[in-house]
């Protein structure tokens, strides 16, 4: 019986030591991040049309005379019209600023790329100021993005085997290849190790209040890569 036992121990062995979620060797493991600003290219701007239900085919008659504007006004700032895309058409229960009910509304989804952010103010501006349009949201991104992610990933390795590299030569050890690296943080890592802080949490801000002038500017974009690289330690 205790042969069997024995045996049994040895075969689970090598099992065990697979499952690790620790490398055998010794390693170093950092956190590093990059950051970078860049001026946006290409802006997006998502806005709603409505019109409250009244006399059959009202609301539908608003929504076409507002959409007939918006063409209008794109196409009066060169802006391709295959860039404006209509996404939904819905009925909703309609509400005022107190949350109060009113009667309900025919809505419209809308969606624009503006590709030249020189034009920008000159297209939202007047958007902005159009009855029965409302809900407004802004984005802007890269054109070339791959390329800057691509660079930024760089940066962030580059910044990680710097802090390896202090590591290991406090600890006289030199540092070895890389055996392990993600573009994020890796989740349950610092705790399998027994290095998260008791302090430890995540804290979400809210954004404040957005003024509908707000829209009108563009701003520099802030974009962060973050990486986890684990070292030989040699």
């Amino acid at each position: 019986m205790l042969k069997q036992l024995a045996l049994a121990a040895a075969l689970a062995a090598p099992v065990a030591a697979q499952a690790s979620p620790l490398p055998t060797y010794p390693f170093v493991h950092v956190s590093a991040e990059a950051t970078r600003y860049t001026t946006p290219n290409i802006g997006t701007i998502d806005f709603l049309v409505s019109a409250v239900e009244g006399e059959p085919g009202q609301a539908q008659a608003t929504i076409e005379t507002r959409m007939a504007e918006v063409r209008a006004l794109l196409q009066e700032q060169g802006v391709p019209l295959e860039d404006l895309e209509t996404r939904d058409v819905r009925r909703e229960p309609g509400s005022n600023k107190a949350a109060e009910a009113t009667p309900q509304e025919l809505r419209v989804s809308v969606h624009l790329i503006v590709r030249d952010l020189s034009k920008w103010r000159a297209v939202v501006a007047p958007l902005l100021d159009k009855p029965n349009l409302s809900g407004f949201a802004t984005s802007f991104d890269l054109t070339e993005r791959d390329a800057f992610e691509a660079e930024l990933m760089a940066d962030a390795l580059r910044e990680a085997r710097r802090r390896a590299e202090i590591i290991a030569k406090g600890a006289r050890r030199k540092l070895g290849a890389v055996t392990g690296v993600t573009p994020g943080g890796v989740k349950n890592l610092g705790a399998a190790m027994g290095v998260v802080r008791t302090d430890f949490s995540y804290q979400r801000s809210r954004p404040g209040n957005v003024g509908a002038r707000d829209f009108l500017s563009v701003d520099a974009l802030k974009l962060m890569q973050p990486v986890d690289v684990v070292f030989k330690l040699e």
